[in-house]
């Protein structure tokens, strides 16, 4: 009800501007009041053809490419307007002016009528087409976000799963074995659970929260390899609480230790390294890798978490951030520079 109500109240406040408009460009006291009266009988119909032009002629016939029949609309409207009021004039405004009678035919102005009738029109049409280009952009936009928003949901639902998978199976064999390392397993895997399950559906964390779940992370691997593994984390003190989707850092370390801790490898390393920049960071995972004959870097991009990780940067951080990848036949390196809030 609001709505109608106030496009009827800016209806009302164009067509007074529009009245206005019209007789104010007389100067003298007598061409003020015969315009004031010749404008009162025009209004009605200026009105006529401003609503017949947008809510008819233009959907009905223009819009669908009937070019002949809007243009023989045209005709007659303007035609059948221009009519009246010199009929009007020459039986009614001739007495209530002084500088007449109007003559009843005059075809030698009749495009200026034509103009003058179908000015409000235009203007009307114009405003029209410009508010439905933006309620169009507007919807589009809307679309997008929604769809990137389906796809962010659909692309964190095949994460979870796959890194669930993975941690719970490691702890699986201490449960059976009863080791004493379990509880501590325990603990951080529920954090790791809290995080993943509810914190990560949120479309920001802290940075602070994703650094914290990469190293209970690192410390459930550890405790799973042991010795035979050896991993380094250099991280700055960062002093913005900076903000970044969740996950994107985790499964870039989890792909690592995922092809770079096998078991074909004597001796395993992780090396990972935080760095705080101006407007960001830079966050780069360097592993061995089993050296075989054929190229690794192919494994990486084919499976699903560095696929995915670079499908949800060029969602959420288009022109924002660069990728790298490096390989040699015993190790692989992945650089990631975000510029982050």
């Amino acid at each position: 009800m609001n709505f109608i109500k106030k496009r009827v109240f800016l209806h009302i406040l164009f067509w007074i501007g529009i009245f206005v408009f019209y007789i104010s460009s007389t100067v003298t006291r007598e061409l003020f009041e015969q315009s004031l009266i010749t404008n009162l009988f025009k209004l009605p119909l200026l009105m006529f053809a401003a609503y017949s032009f947008n809510y008819w002629q233009v959907p009905v016939f223009l819009k669908q490419k009937k070019y002949t029949t809007f243009i023989i609309s045209m005709i007659i409207v303007v035609f059948s307007l221009v009519t009246i009021f010199r009929f009007m004039g020459y039986f009614y405004l001739d007495q209530f002016c002084e500088y007449g009678p109007y003559p009843l035919l005059s075809f030698a102005d009749f495009p200026i009528y034509m103009l003058t009738f179908h000015l409000p029109a235009l203007i009307m049409y114009f405003y029209k087409t410009n508010k439905e280009q933006e309620l169009e952009k507007k919807k589009i936009i809307q679309l997008e976000k929604e769809k990137i928003a389906t796809e962010l949901k659909y692309l964190k639902a095949q994460l979870n799963p796959h890194f669930l998978f993975n941690t719970l199976n490691n702890l699986y064999s201490y449960v059976i074995t009863k080791s004493p390392k379990a509880p501590d397993m325990v603990l951080q895997l529920s954090e790791i659970l809290d995080y993943i399950l509810y914190k990560s559906q949120q479309p920001t964390v802290s940075l602070t929260e994703e650094i914290h779940t990469i190293e209970n992370y690192i410390a459930l691997e550890q405790i799973k390899y042991a010795e035979r593994l050896q991993v380094s984390f250099e991280k700055d003190k960062f002093t913005n609480n900076h903000l970044i989707t969740p996950l994107i850092l985790l499964s870039v370390v989890e792909n690592a230790f995922k092809h770079g801790v096998s078991g074909s490898i004597t001796k395993s390393k992780v090396k990972i390294a935080l760095k705080q920049t101006e407007n960001g960071i830079n966050f780069s995972v360097w592993n061995t890798k089993t050296d075989t004959i054929h190229n690794l870097t192919d494994t990486y991009k084919s499976g699903i978490g560095l696929t995915n990780i670079k499908r949800q940067l060029d969602l959420i951080y288009p022109n924002k951030h660069t990728l790298e990848t490096n390989e040699t036949k015993v190790a692989f390196e992945l650089k990631l520079t975000l510029k982050i809030d």
